[in-house]
C-alpha cells in the first residue's frame, strides 16, 4: 500500500507540468459592426503574454502556443472603437468572433504627428485631423492636394491654375509670415520632403508656377495626419509654423498575399463658367481623354510582410500643349530581425512628363482674346471669327513649354523593443527631386504671333532651367510609458537632422536656328544657383494622466540652423497644454446618460513653432556682374549675425462633444497665433546702396473660431448616411511693422499686395476713384486699402452615403469676405473693350489712366464649389467566384458645380503667388488663368 502511494504521488507531481503546459491556439475574426465586413489590418493584442498580430485581409487571426488560461484581449483600428474583452484557452482550438463599431470622433485614434509615436487622441490637447485609407478609398484617383482638400476641415486648399503640375495654395490659420510660403512642412514616412511651389530659376510663363506638393505619389497611402499649426508642432522647432502634413504608407498585413487592379478612363472638359467671351471657349477648348491603371499586392507573415503599388496615367488636357503623363512606383517592407528589432522601409519613384501654355501676365498667352488683345470677340462677323480661330491656333500649337520630373524618396526606420513599456526607433531618408523646364520658341512661333517679320531666320530661342534637390533626413527617438497608481506617463525623446541641398542652372540661348535643339546652336547665356541648409535640434515632450480623465503635455524642442546669424543662439520652443475628459467622470455618467452625451472634452494648449530665415540672408554677400566688360562688384546681401527665425505663439482652447448616441459630434477651436520677429524684406534707406534686405522687425497676428461637425442622419445595418460641415473664422493683421516702410510683396506697380502696419498681410494697395453722378471723377483716394485677398469665413461640407453596396461621397467648400483683382478687365479696359464700370465721362477727363482707376477692378471673391460627387457599387458575390474577392465599379464627377461672386473665378487668383523661391504668395490676380477641369470618369477595382 505505501509503495502505491508513492507511485501516485510521484506521477501526480510529474503530470501537473504536464498539464499546466497544455497549449492551444486562439483563432477569430474581426468585422465591421454594422455591415458585416470584414476587416484587415485589425491589431490583436494579449498584454498578459506580450503577443500579439493582425488579422489578414479576410480579417481573420491566429494566435499560437497560448496557455490554457483566461485572458484580456485587446483589438484596435483606425476608425474603430477600441474593444477590450476576456477570452478563454481551454482546447487546442478555441475560436472567437469580434464586432467593432466605428469610432466617429476617433478619440481612441493613434495620432504621431507632434508626438513623436502614437498617442491616443484623447490625451492630445491639440486638434489634429486624421485621413484614413477607408476615407481615400471613397475618393477617385486624384493627387494629393485633391484629397486635402475634401478632407481638411480648418485649411484652405487652393488650385492656382487648371495646367498640369502647378502649384496649390495651401493656407491653415492665415497667414503667420510675410516672407515665407504658407504651404505646411510635409513629411512622408518620417521623411522631411520638398513642398517648394516655385523655384528661383524657373522659366517665367506668366506665373504657373510648379509644385513639388503636386508630384508626391499618393500609392500606398494607410492615412495622413495634418497640424495646422500651434503647439502640435513645437516638435518640428523652426519649420513648423504653417503646420505639417506627415504621409504614413502601408507596410502590408500578415496572409496570404492579395492583388488589386484599378481602372479608370473618363473624359475632361473645360471650365467655361468665368470666361466673358463664348468665342474663347470655342476656340481654345475641346474635350480630352483621361485615364490612370494601378496595380498592387501585399501580403506576408509576422516575420516579414510587403506592400507594393504602380500605376501609369495619362491626360489629353482641355487645350493644346496642356497634356500630362505619369509615372509612378511605390514598395514597402517590413521584417522582424530578431526579438529586439523591427525593419520597415519605404521606397517611392515617380515621372511626370507634362506640357503647358503661357499663362497669365504675358503676352503670348493664347487667353489674350479674354484681355481683349484682338478686339471685341463680340463684334466678329463669320470671317472674322475664322481668320482668328485660324491665327490663334496657329501660335497655339506652334508654343512649346514643357517639364519633366523625376522624383525618388525612400525611408529606413528600425523599431527597438528594448523592454515592456520602451522603445526606440531609428530613421534615416532621402528625397530626391529633379526637374527640368524647357522652352523653345521658334522662328515660325515667333512669325506666327508677330514677334518678328516674315521671313525672319535664325531668331529662334531655347531655354533650358533645371532644378536637382536632394534632402536627408536623420531622426531618432525613444518612448517611455508607466503607470504609478492613478496616473499615467508618455514619454517621448528625440534628435532630428534634415539637410537640403539645391542646384539650379538656367540657360538662354537666342539666334537658334530652326530644327535644333541644342543650346550650344546659338548665343547662350547662363544663370546657376546654390543653397544648402541644415537643421538639427532634440526634443523631449511628456504626456501625464490622471485615472484616464485629466492629462497634461508639456514639451520643448530646441534647435540649431545654418540660416541662423552667428550671434543667435539656440532657440528653444516649449509648449504646455492640458485635457480634461468630463464625460468620463463618474459623477457625469451618473447624472447625464451616455445616450444623450458620450463625450465632452476640454482642452487648451500653448506653444510656440519657427520659420527660419532664406538660407544665405544672415550673410555678407557681394553680387559679381559684368560693367563694359569687366568683371563689377556691387552690394549683394547686406547679412545680419543676429538673424532669427520667426516665432509664432499659439493658444487654443476648444473642446469635443459627442451627444445623442454618438450621432453628432462636434469640435470647436478658438485661437490666436502671433509671429514675432516677423521676417521682412524689408528696403534700407536709399542713401545706403543696401536695397533691401531681410530683417527681423514686424509682428502679426491671426485669430480665429474653428468649428466642425459631423451629422449621423441615418444608420442601420444596410445604410447610413453623414453629414458634415465645417465653419472658421479668420482676422488678420500686420500688427507692428517695426518701423518698415511698407512694401510690395506681389502684385503691380498700380495695384499690388503689400504689407503695412494696420492691415492684412497682402492687402490690395492702390488708387480708389470717387466718381459724381454725372460720371465725372470727384475725388481719387491715393494708396488706399482696397480689400484684402484673405477670407473673413471659409470651410467646406460633405455627405457620404451607403445604402447596401451603393457609397456615395460629395464635397463642397466656400470662402467669403475675400476680394480680388479682375486684372482681365483691366487690360479689355487698356484695350477699348470695356465693360462701364468706368464712366466714359472720367474716361473723357482723365483719358485711359488705368493708374487713376484702380479700385473699379476690386471684386467680392465669394464661392461655393462642389469639388467631388463619387458613387461606387460592389457586385455581390454571386457576380464573381475563384479568386476574385470584391469587383467595385465607380463613376465620378470632378468639380461639376461653381458659384461665385465674381466675374473671374476667385479660386485660380494665385499666379505668381510668391516673387521669391519660399516665398509668400496671397494670391488675389485673376489674369487669363484656366480654371480646373471638369473631369468624367468610371473606373473598376478588382480584388483578387
Amino acid at each position: 500500500m505505501g509503495k502505491e502511494l508513492l507511485y501516485g504521488a510521484l506521477l501526480h507531481l510529474f503530470m501537473v507540468p504536464a498539464v499546466l503546459a497544455q497549449t492551444g491556439s486562439l483563432d477569430g475574426s474581426v468585422e465591421d459592426g454594422r455591415t458585416g465586413e470584414a476587416l484587415p489590418g485589425v491589431n490583436i493584442y494579449l498584454p498578459e503574454l506580450e503577443r500579439g498580430g493582425v488579422t489578414d485581409p479576410d480579417g481573420a487571426f491566429s494566435l499560437e502556443n497560448i496557455p490554457y488560461g483566461i485572458y484580456q484581449i485587446r483589438i484596435s483600428f483606425i476608425g474603430y472603437r477600441t474593444l477590450e474583452e476576456q477570452v478563454t484557452v481551454q482546447s487546442p482550438e478555441s475560436s472567437v468572433r469580434f464586432e467593432l463599431s466605428e469610432d466617429l470622433i476617433g478619440m481612441d485614434e493613434l495620432i504621431v504627428t507632434g508626438q513623436g509615436s502614437g498617442v491616443s487622441r484623447y490625451r492630445l490637447s491639440t486638434n489634429v485631423t486624421s485621413i484614413s485609407a477607408k476615407q481615400m478609398n471613397r475618393l477617385p484617383m486624384v493627387q494629393l492636394d485633391q484629397i486635402l482638400q475634401a478632407n481638411i476641415t480648418n485649411s484652405q486648399v487652393r488650385m492656382t491654375s487648371g495646367q498640369p503640375g502647378t502649384a496649390s495654395l495651401i493656407r491653415g490659420r492665415g497667414v503667420v509670415s510675410a516672407l515665407a510660403s504658407t504651404t505646411p512642412v510635409v513629411y512622408v514616412d518620417g521623411v522631411r520632403v520638398d513642398n517648394t511651389t516655385a523655384f528661383s530659376l524657373y522659366e517665367s510663363t506668366g506665373g504657373a508656377e510648379s509644385s513639388a506638393l503636386a508630384d508626391i505619389p499618393i500609392e500606398n497611402i494607410e492615412r495622413i495626419e495634418v497640424v495646422s499649426g500651434g503647439a502640435a508642432t513645437t516638435q518640428f522647432g523652426s519649420d513648423a509654423a504653417n503646420g505639417v502634413i506627415q504621409i504614413f504608407t502601408r507596410q502590408g498585413v500578415e496572409g496570404a498575399s492579395r492583388l488589386s487592379w484599378e481602372s479608370s478612363v473618363g473624359a475632361k472638359t473645360a471650365t467655361k463658367d468665368f470666361l466673358r467671351y463664348d468665342e474663347t471657349g470655342d476656340i481654345l477648348f475641346s474635350p480630352g481623354l483621361v485615364h490612370e491603371h494601378r496595380l498592387s499586392a501585399s501580403g506576408g507573415s509576422e516575420a516579414f510582410n510587403y506592400s507594393f503599388s504602380g500605376s501609369m496615367s495619362e491626360d489629353d488636357g482641355v487645350m493644346a500643349n496642356n497634356d500630362q503623363v505619369r509615372h509612378s512606383l511605390r514598395a514597402a517592407f517590413g521584417a522582424r530581425l530578431n526579438d529586439l528589432v523591427r525593419y520597415n522601409g519605404s521606397f517611392g519613384f515617380i515621372s511626370s512628363e507634362f506640357a503647358r501654355d503661357w499663362n497669365a501676365n504675358f503676352s503670348g498667352s493664347a487667353f489674350d482674346i479674354e484681355s481683349g488683345s484682338f478686339g471685341d470677340p463680340e463684334s466678329w462677323d463669320e470671317q472674322e471669327y475664322q481668320n482668328m480661330e485660324e491665327y490663334i491656333n496657329g501660335y497655339v500649337d506652334l508654343t512649346d513649354i514643357s517639364e519633366e520630373v523625376k522624383r525618388f524618396q525612400t525611408s529606413q526606420r528600425l523599431d527597438f523593443d528594448i523592454r515592456e513599456n520602451l522603445t526606440a526607433r531609428a530613421v534615416v531618408g532621402l528625397d530626391m527631386r529633379n526637374s527640368g523646364q524647357y522652352l523653345y520658341e521658334t522662328n515660325a512661333y515667333l512669325i506666327a504671333y508677330g514677334f518678328v517679320p516674315d521671313g525672319t531666320t535664325d531668331q529662334g530661342r531655347l531655354s533650358e532651367s533645371t532644378r536637382n534637390y536632394l534632402g536627408m533626413t536623420l531622426e531618432t527617438g525613444a518612448r517611455h510609458e508607466a503607470e504609478i497608481g492613478n496616473f499615467s506617463f508618455v514619454t517621448n525623446a528625440g534628435a532630428q537632422l534634415f539637410r537640403d541641398d539645391e542646384r539650379q542652372l538656367y540657360v538662354n540661348a537666342t539666334e537658334v536656328p530652326d530644327g535644333s535643339l541644342l543650346l550650344s546652336s546659338g548665343n547662350s547665356t547662363a544663370r546657376n544657383f546654390r543653397r544648402t541648409l541644415v537643421n538639427y535640434g532634440a526634443y523631449l515632450l511628456e504626456n501625464v494622466g490622471y485615472r484616464d480623465r485629466l492629462f497634461l503635455e508639456f514639451g520643448a524642442r530646441a534647435d540649431q540652423n545654418s540660416a541662423f546669424g552667428e550671434e543667435v543662439d539656440t532657440q528653444i520652443y516649449p509648449k504646455v497644454g492640458m485635457v480634461y475628459n468630463l464625460s468620463s467622470e463618474p459623477f457625469f455618467q451618473d447624472r447625464i446618460p451616455s445616450s444623450l452625451i458620450s463625450t465632452l472634452r476640454l482642452r487648451a494648449n500653448l506653444g510656440w513653432a519657427g520659420n527660419f530665415p532664406t538660407p544665405f540672408s544672415n550673410q555678407v554677400l557681394a553680387s559679381i556682374g559684368t560693367f563694359r566688360e569687366r568683371m563689377a562688384v556691387e552690394f549683394g546681401t547686406a547679412g545680419d549675425v543676429n538673424l532669427r527665425p520667426e516665432r509664432t505663439r499659439t493658444v487654443e482652447v476648444g473642446g469635443d462633444l459627442s451627444f445623442v448616441e454618438d450621432r453628432i459630434n462636434l469640435e470647436l477651436t478658438w485661437y490666436k497665433s502671433v509671429t514675432e520677429d516677423a521676417l521682412f524684406n524689408a528696403p534700407f534707406a536709399p542713401s545706403t546702396g543696401l536695397g533691401s534686405a531681410i530683417q527681423n522687425l514686424g509682428t502679426i497676428e491671426n485669430r480665429g473660431l474653428e468649428l466642425a461637425g459631423r451629422f449621423n442622419v441615418y444608420r442601420s445595418r444596410e445604410a447610413v448616411v453623414d453629414l458634415r460641415a465645417s465653419v472658421n473664422t479668420l482676422h488678420n493683421e500686420v500688427v507692428d511693422n517695426g518701423q518698415s516702410a511698407p512694401f510690395a510683396v506681389g502684385g503691380f506697380r498700380f495695384l499690388g499686395s503689400w504689407i503695412d502696419e494696420g492691415y492684412p498681410v497682402g492687402y490690395f494697395r492702390g488708387n480708389r476713384p470717387i466718381f459724381n453722378e454725372d460720371g465725372t471723377v470727384d475725388e481719387i483716394i491715393q494708396n488706399d486699402n482696397l480689400g484684402d485677398p484673405l477670407p473673413d469665413l471659409f470651410g467646406n461640407l460633405g455627405v457620404s452615403a451607403d445604402y447596401r453596396n451603393f457609397s456615395l461621397t460629395v464635397t463642397a467648400d466656400y470662402q467669403l469676405g475675400a476680394q480680388g483683382i479682375n486684372m482681365d478687365e483691366v487690360f479689355r479696359f487698356l484695350s477699348g473693350v470695356q465693360d462701364g464700370r468706368v464712366p466714359e465721362e472720367a474716361i473723357d477727363e482723365l483719358g485711359p489712366d488705368f493708374n487713376s482707376f484702380a479700385g473699379v477692378w476690386v471684386e467680392d471673391a465669394d464661392f461655393l464649389k462642389v469639388r467631388l460627387i463619387n458613387l461606387n457599387y460592389t457586385l455581390p458575390e454571386r457576380f464573381h467566384r475563384g479568386l476574385v474577392r470584391s469587383i467595385t465599379i465607380g463613376a465620378s464627377a470632378l468639380n461639376p458645380f461653381n458659384f461665385a461672386s465674381s466675374d473671374f473665378d476667385p479660386e485660380v487668383t494665385g499666379a505668381g503667388i510668391a516673387r521669391n523661391q519660399g516665398g509668400v504668395g496671397v494670391g488675389g490676380f485673376a489674369q487669363s488663368t484656366l480654371s480646373p477641369s471638369r473631369q468624367f470618369t468610371g473606373r473598376v477595382r478588382i480584388q483578387f
